[in-house]
């Protein structure tokens, strides 16, 4: 048997481990009547790892650890113990591994490094606790937490209070914390971060719940003064000013870096923001995020991350949710855009559909890094109602190409604005910066919940809203707008793929929305989403709907064709709303969605649709 079937992963796939270590290990496995042990490099005995009834991930992990602590930091396995008593009150626990400066003297003022194994994937918050529990108990002042993919050193601080903060690294068997303390993060030292969203949930509940501050604005601004940090130093040698150092002062430093960002990308902050967190807690978050690289890390990582600090009860509320990842992928594959096509989202979010676009674009060739800035300013719009979402759509956008100037807050629906200049640096109106009839892709998932009463003041400015006399409904569902809505801002020849409620393609009163769209538009295809795409933030059964407006070159009026239908039956989340992959690639590869797709694209070029070659 090999390492894999024990963790149920490819071992490869850990990131903390050489493969030379991983083969070492797997000559220290032992099968016997249907059981495998290992010979534990500590214990020197046989620990079972795998039978037919159980697994011990966490024993594999812990094992290669040991390997690691042995050959990148240089500690002699004659200095550990493993499942050592912690006295914790009145209880006892036991500590996977600890670490001391002398093996003839395993004694608790002794200490070195205490190690907390999780099995890979485990929740980052639970095992911080614990490891935290353990310094805290014995008592000493450092903590590795490790999943095989991240280690998360946590140092007690007695000059800060004995606060916890996270330490820059793991400090190797010849360092001292004060040798770790004086050497400085460089550019090179950054490293990629797997799962910023357990970073950032981890620091919502330990450091900034009692601070009296609002998380998503606080954690928003250090990430952007760590941005322009990355992005300011131009030398792999160049020293971060993101970071702790001694005898400088955090606060000076990181309100330096904001200022900076501020100047730099003006419509995303306001001139009068400020970072508005105490000294101690702003230490706490620095050291958390200093030894991270995000500049140059895969947008999903920051886009998930956003998404966790916008809360699931507010986006719910206003029936607004943020449309996953993987089905976004999949529908910007199917409406295939090129270099010279605008594209819209007029209910944009944390602007989604526009980042998978950019990167579609970069990963088929059809624009080259030296193009980005270019494509994303004149290319990529969006609009949304949310102060918070349009931030993080500029946030991302900056990150992608610097095309934040195209992200607008605004209601799309209310075509009172439309013409009233807009404030800052714009000086122009919603329609010259968004013209009706001129987008070629419009790519949407907007808000079903709820309906717009008449007592909006702009109802009346749909037909949807009015009744058989031509007169003002008192209200009208939201989605139902939009469609309208949307319609209106596709160019002639121009495709939509829109997100809606399954009940508007099959409920008798919807008919007329239903005619309305078959004489606007060729319709395309519509595809069945799993009932599981958008929890935990509700089970609406969605469909996507893709259209083409008529056009005489473009898409010439036919009175009879074929559409192209399916259902995904592979959902992308599981029934609690957690995504079934790790990132949107694993995701996909777990679903029916890429088949799907690619049905579609056949099916296009089989009908000569202009979007697609031959």
């Amino acid at each position: 048997m090999i390492l894999d079937d024990i963790l149920k992963q490819n071992t490869k796939d850990l990131k903390l481990f050489t493969q030379k270590q991983i083969d070492e290990l797997q000559t220290h496995l032992v099968e016997k009547n249907d059981k495998v042990f290992v010979n534990c490099l500590v214990r020197e005995k046989e620990i079972q790892i795998f039978s037919k009834a159980k697994t011990a991930p966490e024993e594999v992990v812990r094992q290669l650890y040991l390997l690691k602590l042995r050959d990148d930091y240089g500690y002699p396995f004659e200095n550990m113990s493993l499942e050592v008593d912690v006295k914790m009150g009145s209880t006892s626990k036991k500590a996977d591994i600890i670490i001391y400066d002398n093996e003839k003297r395993k004694e608790k003022d002794n200490i070195v490094l205490i190690v907390e194994i999780k099995k890979p994937k485990e929740k980052l918050i639970d095992g911080i606790d614990q490891v935290e529990s353990y310094v805290q108990a014995l008592p000493t002042y450092l903590g590795i937490w490790t999943d095989g993919n991240e280690e998360n050193v946590r140092y007690r601080n007695p000059s800060n209070k004995y606060k916890y903060e996270r330490f820059k690294r793991v400090p190797r068997y010849d360092e001292s914390i004060e040798d770790v303390l004086s050497t400085y993060l460089k550019k090179s030292d950054l490293i990629d971060i797997l799962d910023l969203r357990s970073t950032v949930g981890m620091l919502e509940q330990r450091v900034l719940a009692n601070d009296g501050v609002n998380a998503f604005d606080e954690i928003f601004k250090l990430i952007f003064a760590k941005l322009y940090d990355e992005q300011s130093k131009r030398k792999a040698t160049d020293e971060l000013d993101f970071q702790l150092k001694m005898g400088s002062g955090v606060v000076e430093n990181t309100e330096k870096l904001f200022s900076s960002a501020k100047n730099k990308w003006k419509d995303v902050f306001k001139a009068k923001d400020e970072i508005e967190l105490s000294e101690e807690t702003l230490i706490a978050v620095v050291s958390e995020l200093q030894e991270y690289k995000l500049f140059e890390t895969d947008f999903e990582i920051l886009d998930s991350a956003f998404e966790h600090m916008i809360s699931g009860d507010s986006k719910g509320e206003k029936g607004q949710y943020f449309t996953p990842r993987p089905v976004i992928d999949i529908i910007v594959k199917m409406m295939n855009p090129n270099d010279e096509e605008k594209v819209l989202d007029p209910s944009a979010g944390s602007a989604g559909f526009l980042l998978h676009t950019f990167q579609h674009m970069l990963k088929h060739d059809k624009i080259d890094e030296r193009d980005r800035y270019r494509y994303a300013v004149n290319n990529l719009f969006a609009l949304d109602f949310d102060p918070r979402t349009v931030k993080i759509a500029k946030a991302l956008m900056v990150i992608a190409g610097d095309g934040s100037s195209n992200c607008m807050q605004s209601n799309s629906l209310d075509l009172r604005l439309w013409d009233k200049k807009q404030k800052g640096k714009y000086n122009a109106t919603l329609a010259e910066k968004f013209p009706h009839n001129s987008f070629d892709i419009v790519m949407t998932n907007p808000p079903f919940a709820g309906d717009i009463s008449n007592t909006s003041g702009y109802l009346g400015y749909y037909d949807f809203a009015k009744d058989q006399k031509s007169k003002t409904k008192n209200k009208q569902s939201r989605d139902i707008l939009f469609m309208e809505r949307d319609l209106q801002f596709l160019a002639s020849g121009g495709r939509m793929a829109i997100v809606l409620p399954q009940g508007r393609f099959n409920n008798s009163s919807d008919k007329a929305l239903r005619e309305y769209v078959a004489k606007e538009c060729r319709i395309l295809g519509i595809i069945g989403l799993h009932g599981n795409s958008f929890k935990p933030y509700t089970g609406t059964k969605t469909s996507i709907l893709m259209v083409q407006k008529w056009d005489d070159e473009l898409c010439p009026k036919v009175e009879d064709y074929p559409i192209f239908f399916a259902t995904n039956v592979k959902p992308v989340k599981d029934n609690s709303g957690f995504y079934v992959g790790l990132n949107t690639t694993e995701t996909l590869a777990m679903t029916d969605l890429p088949q799907i797709a690619e049905a579609f694209l056949e099916f296009a070029k089989k009908e000569n649709f202009s979007f697609v070659g031959k």
